[in-house]
């Protein structure tokens, strides 16, 4: 295949990749079978909340717990379905990797190496607890229970996206690429979960959807500012992601089922928190112009 169109062909994969990223991502409503939501709704409700509606107690992690682990028994046709793309999407990037990396490490350039070096910082493991920890000391300046839920599900998110990469690394046990290209089944000595893209996913949807998220009364100034401050967060995650690639850390497959990993776990404690507090998931919105242009963003 010649080059320039093989880099073709490989954005138009990462692009079809990234849009069935995570298929755990749709919201209670989207993904839970219509006689499941009831026992769901029931089971959230029983929850004793603070005054402000947010719970961040153990009882609560209790219930976040249940819920990662049973979601995915109660998908739909959809959620089945893109848990099918995701899979696909994942096979394919193991087809192309040595391609991929190929093509990564022939275009590397120092000052890109420094760039993203230094955006790989989100992908650091005291990057989570640091957040939390100012979180929490906000909570006492703002006396809003927000910033303590925000803190334990920044653990949270940590806690879990790191479990299940740890039995995604056990499952499929790839050696780095400056090491070899084998890929072994249940060993635990693997790669096959970029631990650092996990890391730097795991954060965002938390941020996102605890600060980031446009409330209906919010002008447009203040719409604009939250979704740019949310797509840096997502740009630094993926630059992450780019990052272990560039180094020669990880394969192309390595980093996208961290990022997955990452995203859905921290989605999926977001929608168990809002669940419990009556509230349907919020999602990105973002609009432009006097009534003329409005796109959905949906992560």
């Amino acid at each position: 295949m010649r080059r320039g169109h093989f880099c073709r062909a490989w954005c138009s994969l990462l692009l079809g990749s990234f849009g069935a990223l995570s298929p755990l991502f749709a919201g209670p409503e989207d993904s839970l079978s219509a006689d499941v939501r009831p026992a769901v709704s029931e089971r959230v409700e029983s929850v004793t909340l603070p005054s402000s509606g947010r719970s961040y107690g153990f009882r609560q992690i209790g219930l976040d717990a249940k819920y990662l682990v049973t979601r995915p028994v109660h998908l739909d046709g959809s959620g089945i379905l893109k848990i099918v793309l995701t899979v696909g999407a994942t096979g394919a990037l193991y087809s192309f990797r040595e391609e991929i990396r190929d093509w990564v490490q022939d275009h590397r350039d120092p000052d890109r190496d420094r760039f993203l070096d230094g955006a790989r910082v989100m992908g650091k493991g005291a990057v989570a607890p640091s957040l939390a920890l100012m979180a929490y000391g906000a909570s006492f300046l703002t006396h809003d229970a927000r910033e303590k839920e925000t803190s334990v599900l920044l653990l949270e998110s940590m806690g879990f996206s790191a479990a299940a990469a740890g039995i995604g690394q056990t499952v499929l046990a790839a050696e780095r690429p400056r090491e070899g290209t084998e890929v072994r089944f249940f060993d635990r000595r693997g790669h096959g979960v970029s631990g650092d893209a996990m890391l730097a996913a795991s954060i965002v949807p938390i941020l996102s959807r605890q600060y980031l998220t446009p409330d209906l009364d919010d002008g447009r100034g203040t719409r604009f500012a939250k979704a740019s401050a949310a797509s840096l967060l997502y740009a630094g995650a993926f630059l992450t992601g780019y990052q272990r690639l560039n180094s020669d850390a990880h394969w192309a497959p390595d980093v996208f089922l961290g990022l997955v990993t990452g995203f859905s776990i921290g989605q999926m404690l977001c929608d168990s928190h809002e669940s419990s507090r009556g509230e349907a998931p919020r999602r990105f919105l973002f609009t432009a112009g006097p009534g003329v242009f409005q796109a959905t963003l949906r992560f």
